[in-house]
C-alpha cells in the first residue's frame, strides 16, 4: 500500500450527494480533492485533519487515497509506543523512495540514510540535513508521479518525524506533493503553520442514515447519533453491542453508553498514567455530566479532592474547565471513563452529588443521583422519582416520565404500588413508542396485583399494544367474560376493558362481531359515575354507522359535545365516522384543534394517529396536495411511534394520496412496504391496500384489474356486515369502472348501492345514458357535485362528459369540457387524471395544451413535502421541526424547489400552489 500508484478512477465508499463522497462528509471531501487536483497541477500544499477519536479522519484519508487518481501515495501511521524512536514514522512514510537516495545530493542522502538507520549513514544525524532531504526526497519523486503523503494519528508520531515532515509541509509551494495529516484534538501535535480542517461528528441526517446501516432501527439511530454527537466510529462499532430492544427502537439507549472495548481502549488511549486523584475526579465528572465549578468542587470535598485534582486531565485533552461549567470533550470520553469505573466508585460519587443538589430546582437531579446510589428497595427514594415522573409529565417529556417511573417501581417495596408505577411507566413508555419494552412491564404488574382498578387500566393497554405490534390475538371469550366479572366492582373500568376487544373485530373487519360488544360497552360505561365515557359512544356510533344502522349519524352528533376537552383522539376517532357521512365540515372542526393540541403538547403518538384522519378527510374533499401534505407527514411520524399496524396504517393512506395523484409506482411501493409491517389478519387495512391498488388502475383506465381489486373489497364488505357506503367509495368506483366497460347492468347494481343523491352515482348515470339524454344526464351529474368537496369530482364528471361527447362527434363540445377538466385535475394536483384528459383532448383532433413543467410532480417527494409547508405558511425551522431535517437541509432543498419550478421567492412559491381551482363559468 505504501508505495501504490493510485488507480485514475478510483470507487468511492458509502455516498452522500456526490457520487463520491464520503456519508455526510461532501465539504470535506470537496476540499481534500480540490487539493489533490492543485497537487497534480503543480501547486502542492498540505492540511491537518483535526477532530476526537473515532470521527472519521481515517476514513478522509482513505478517501484521498482513493481519489489519487495517478498519484503515488505513501502512508505512516503514528504508534504510542514508538513515539520515542526517532524518525520511525518519517521510515515508515518514505521507505518505498529510498532507492532514489542516490538521487539526492550526496549530504542530505547521507544525513537521511543515519537518520532512517540505513546501511552506509556517518552515524551522525544533522537532523536539518534530514530535514531538508526529506523535502528533497519527496519533491524529486513527485517530478516523475505526483506525490500524496497520508499521516495516520499524527499526534502519536514521534517528534523528529513531526519535524521533518512539517519543515517540508510548510515549504511546498511549485512542487506535486500533497500531505495530509490526521490528528486528534489533544496536545501531541502542533500543525502551526500548515491549514487546519476541523472533523467534527456527522450532521444529524448523515449520523442517522450511517447508524441504520449497522442495523438500527431510525428512532433507535437518531438516539445513537445525538448520544454520539454524530461519531462515525461508535455510529458504526456501538451497534453490534446494543441489545435487540435498543437496536430496534423498542426502548431508549441507556445513559450513559456502554461503550465497546475497542472505543473505550480508543477513547481513553491518551489518559495513561493520569494520578489516581485525578481519575477519581474524572469519575464524578462522569456521573454528574455537565456541572459548574463550585457544585463540582463541593462534590470533590466529600470525596477528599480538589478542583485542582482535574489539572492532568486538562493537560491530557479529556476535559475542559471553563467560567460556567466542567465538560468532557467529546461524549464518548465522558462514556469510557464512566463504564471503567467501578459500581462502587459511580455509587460513591452518585451520593455526594445528591447530598450536595438541595434546591428546589434540582428536586428531579438528586431524585435521579439517589437512585443511581441505591441498590435495593428504598420507597423514601421511589417516592422522589415517582414525583419527577409527574413533573415530566406535566412538562410533555414522555420518555423522562417512562423513566422515572419504572426506576421508581424497581425501588418501591410494596407490591401494588410496585404495580401502579408499572403501569405508569407501561403507559408512558407506549406513549414514547417503545412498545415492547411497555407490554414487558405491563405483563410484570399484572404478576404484582389484584387490584381491579390497576387491571382494568392495564389490560386494555396491553391489549391495544399486542394488536399493534401483531403479537397473539384476545381470545375474545376468556377476554369478556373476565371484564365482565369486574363490572360489579369498576363499571367504567370494565367498558374500557372490554372496549379494547373491539379493536379485535376491527382489525378482522367483522362489524357484525363489533356491533353487539359496543352496544355493551355503552351499557356498563353508562352505569357508572361521572361524565360520559366518549370512547364507547364513538365506537358504538361507528359500528352503527358501518352497519347502515340510521341511529349511527344522531349518536355520532350526539358525541361531538361529548369529545370537547378529551384530548385521547376522541375527536379523530370522531372525525372518521363524519368522512364516512360525507359530512366534512363537522370532520374539520373535530381533527383540527385535536392536531393542533397534539402539536402543541409534541404528542406524537396521537400525532401520528390524527394525521392519517386528515388525510382521508383532504382527499375525499379532492385537496390531494393538503392530503399529500398530512399523509407524508403521519408516515415520518409513524416510524417515530415505532408501532407497525400504525406504520402500515400510514403508508396505505399515503398509497391513496399517490394513487389519486397518478404516482403509480410510488402507491405501489408503499402497498409492498406497509405489507411487509402488516400482520395476516388485519384484513382492515388490507382493504385499504387494495383500495389503493385499485385506484392506480382507476386512474390508468385499467377498468378490468380495477374490477378484480374492488370486486374482492366489496366481498369483504359484505362478508364482514359493512354496509355504509361512504367507509370507502367502492361501489361508485365499481359502478363506473363496470360502466367503462360496457357492462350497463352490473354498473346499475353497484350504482343502485350508492342512492341517487352521490355525485358518482350521477355520473356513471351518465356514462350510461342514450346519446339524446347525453347533456341532460351531465348537467345534472355536475348539479350534484358539491363545490365545497373539492374540485376532483366535477373533473372526473367533466372528463367522462367530453368523452361521451368525443365519442358522439361532437368534437368542439368535447373540447370544452376536457379543457376544464383539465384545469381542475392540475390544480387538485392530480396528474394521472391530467394525462388521460390530454390524450382525449388529442384525440378531438387539437393537440391539448403541453403538462405544466412548473407542476409539483418535478419535485422530489422531500421537495414537494416541503413545498407543500411552505405553502401552509411554516416558517424553515418549522418545516425542518415538523419533518425532521435541519433548517440548512430545509434550506438546500427549497433552492431545489425553486430552480425546478422556476420561481424566485417564497411568496412566488405560495403563490404558485395556491392556484384557486377554475370556476363553474370556466
Amino acid at each position: 500500500m505504501g508505495g501504490s500508484v493510485a488507480p485514475a478512477a478510483a470507487v468511492g465508499t458509502a455516498t452522500d450527494g456526490g457520487a463520491d463522497d464520503l456519508l455526510g462528509r461532501a465539504d470535506e471531501c470537496h476540499r481534500l480533492t480540490g487539493m489533490l487536483a492543485d497537487a497534480v497541477d503543480g501547486r502542492g500544499g498540505a492540511l491537518v485533519l483535526r477532530g476526537a477519536a473515532g470521527v472519521g479522519k481515517t476514513a478522509l484519508l482513505d478517501h484521498c487515497a482513493a481519489h489519487a487518481g495517478g498519484m503515488r501515495v505513501l502512508r505512516a501511521t503514528g504508534v504510542p509506543f514508538e513515539a520515542e524512536l526517532p524518525f520511525s514514522a518519517l521510515h515508515e512514510l518514505v521507505r518505498p523512495l529510498l532507492d532514489r537516495l542516490d538521487e539526492l545530493p550526496a549530504r542530505q542522502a547521507d544525513a537521511l540514510r543515519t537518520a532512517l538507520a540505513v546501511d552506509g549513514g556517518s552515524g551522525t544525524v544533522n537532523r536539518l540535513a534530514a530535514y531538508l532531504a526529506t523535502l528533497t526526497l519527496l519533491t524529486t519523486a513527485a517530478e516523475r508521479t505526483p506525490v500524496l503523503c497520508l499521516v495516520d494519528d499524527a499526534h502519536w508520531i514521534d517528534p523528529a518525524s513531526a519535524e521533518a515532515l512539517l519543515f517540508t509541509a510548510r515549504r511546498l509551494l511549485a512542487d506535486r506533493v500533497a500531505i495530509v495529516f490526521a490528528a486528534r484534538d489533544v496536545p501531541g501535535f502542533d500543525g502551526r503553520g500548515v491549514p487546519e480542517l476541523p472533523v467534527a461528528g456527522l450532521a444529524p441526517d448523515a449520523a442517522v442514515r450511517l447508524a441504520m446501516r449497522a442495523g438500527l432501527d431510525r428512532r433507535a439511530a437518531e438516539d445513537l447519533a445525538a448520544a454520539t454527537a454524530g461519531n462515525p466510529l461508535a455510529l458504526i462499532e456501538l451497534p453490534a453491542a446494543l441489545a435487540e430492544e435498543h437496536r430496534d427502537g423498542w426502548l431508549p439507549l441507556e445513559e450513559p453508553l456502554v461503550l465497546a472495548d475497542r472505543i473505550r481502549t480508543s477513547v481513553l488511549a491518551h489518559a495513561r498514567g493520569l494520578p489516581e486523584a485525578t481519575w477519581r475526579a474524572l469519575v464524578v465528572c462522569a456521573v454528574a455530566g455537565t456541572t459548574g465549578p463550585a457544585l463540582l468542587q463541593q462534590v470533590l470535598t466529600m470525596q477528599g479532592l480538589h478542583l485542582d485534582a482535574l489539572d492532568p486531565a486538562v493537560d491530557a485533552g479529556l476535559v475542559r474547565v471553563g467560567g460556567r461549567e466542567v465538560t468532557f470533550r467529546h461524549p464518548l470520553t465522558r462514556a469510557a471513563v464512566h463504564s471503567v469505573a467501578g459500581a462502587g466508585q459511580r455509587r460513591s460519587a452518585h451520593l455526594a452529588i445528591a447530598s450536595v443538589l438541595t434546591g428546589a430546582d434540582a428536586a428531579d437531579r438528586r431524585a435521579w443521583h439517589l437512585a443511581a446510589a441505591t441498590s435495593v428497595p428504598d420507597e423514601r427514594v421511589a417516592a422522589l422519582l415517582a414525583g419527577s415522573a409527574e413533573r415530566a409529565q406535566r412538562r410533555g417529556g414522555v420518555v423522562a416520565e417512562a423513566r422515572a417511573y419504572e426506576r421508581s417501581a424497581r425501588l418501591t417495596p410494596d407490591a401494588d404500588l410496585r404495580a401502579e408505577r408499572l403501569i405508569g411507566a407501561t403507559r408512558a413508555w407506549a406513549n414514547a413508542g417503545a412498545g415492547r419494552h411497555a407490554v414487558a412491564l405491563g405483563e410484570e404488574a399484572l404478576t404484582l396485583t389484584r387490584r381491579v382498578d390497576l387491571l382494568c387500566r392495564v389490560k386494555p393497554l396491553l391489549t391495544h399494544l399486542a394488536l399493534q405490534h401483531s403479537d397473539a390475538a384476545v381470545r375474545e371469550q376468556a377476554f369478556l367474560a373476565e371484564a365482565e366479572s369486574y363490572a360489579g366492582v369498576d363499571p367504567l373500568g370494565a367498558a374500557k376493558l372490554m372496549s379494547a376487544g373491539v379493536n379485535q373485530f376491527w382489525a378482522r373487519f367483522d362489524i357484525a362481531g363489533m356491533l353487539p360488544l359496543c352496544t355493551r360497552v355503552v351499557a356498563l360505561a353508562r352505569t357508572a359515575d361521572g361524565p360520559p365515557w366518549p370512547k364507547g359512544l364513538i365506537r358504538l356510533a361507528a359500528a352503527q354507522v358501518l352497519a347502515g344502522l340510521p341511529e349511527g349519524a344522531a349518536l355520532a352528533r350526539e358525541c361531538v359535545a361529548v369529545c370537547a376537552g378529551h384530548a385521547d383522539g376522541s375527536a379523530a376517532e370522531l372525525a372518521e365516522v363524519f368522512c364516512w357521512l360525507a359530512d366534512h365540515d363537522t370532520a374539520r372542526a373535530l381533527l383540527a384543534p385535536e392536531i393542533d393540541r397534539a402539536r402543541a403538547n409534541d404528542d406524537v403518538f396521537l400525532l401520528a394517529y390524527a394525521l392519517p384522519r386528515l388525510a382521508e378527510l383532504e382527499w375525499r374533499g379532492g385537496r390531494l396536495h393538503a392530503a399529500y401534505r398530512a399523509a407524508t407527514e403521519a408516515v415520518r411520524l409513524a416510524e417515530q411511534v415505532a408501532l407497525p399496524v400504525l406504520r402500515a396504517e400510514a403508508l396505505a393512506g399515503l398509497a391513496l394520496v399517490e394513487a389519486l395523484s397518478g404516482a403509480e409506482p410510488a402507491a405501489r411501493a408503499r402497498v409492498d412496504d406497509a405489507r411487509r409491517l402488516l400482520p395476516v389478519e388485519f384484513g382492515e387495512v388490507e382493504v385499504r391496500l387494495r383500495y389503493a391498488t385499485a385506484m392506480t388502475s382507476v386512474v390508468a383506465a385499467r377498468w378490468d384489474e380495477a374490477v378484480t381489486e374492488l370486486e374482492w373489497i366489496r366481498a369483504a364488505q359484505r362478508h364482514g356486515g359493512l354496509a355504509e357506503p361512504g367507509w370507502l367509495p367502492v361501489a361508485g368506483e365499481l359502478a363506473e369502472a363496470y360502466a367503462h366497460l360496457g357492462r350497463a347492468e352490473r354498473a346499475a347494481q353497484a350504482s343502485a348501492e350508492l342512492g341517487d343523491g352521490r355525485a358518482a352515482a350521477a355520473r356513471v348515470h351518465g356514462l350510461l345514458a342514450p346519446e339524446r339524454d347525453l347533456d341532460e344526464a351531465f348537467t345534472a351529474a355536475l348539479a350534484r357535485c358539491d363545490p365545497a368537496a373539492g374540485s376532483l369530482e366535477r373533473a372526473r364528471t367533466l372528463l367522462g362528459y367530453g368523452q361521451r361527447l368525443r365519442r358522439a362527434k361532437r368534437r368542439r363540445d368535447a373540447r370544452e369540457r376536457l379543457h376544464a377538466a383539465l384545469r381542475l385535475f392540475e390544480s387538485a394536483g392530480a396528474q394521472g387524471w391530467a394525462r388521460r384528459c390530454r390524450a382525449e383532448i388529442d384525440a378531438t383532433g387539437r393537440r391539448a395544451p403541453a403538462p405544466d413543467d412548473r407542476g409539483v410532480d418535478r419535485l422530489t417527494s422531500q421537495e414537494r413535502q416541503i413545498a407543500l409547508h411552505v405553502a401552509e405558511g411554516l416558517t424553515n425551522r418549522e418545516i425542518a421541526t415538523r419533518i425532521f431535517l435541519s433548517p440548512k437541509t430545509v434550506e438546500y432543498h427549497l433552492g431545489n424547489v425553486y430552480r425546478k419550478l422556476q420561481l424566485r421567492s417564497r411568496p412566488e412559491l405560495i403563490r404558485h400552489l395556491s392556484r384557486r381551482p377554475v370556476s363553474d363559468s370556466d
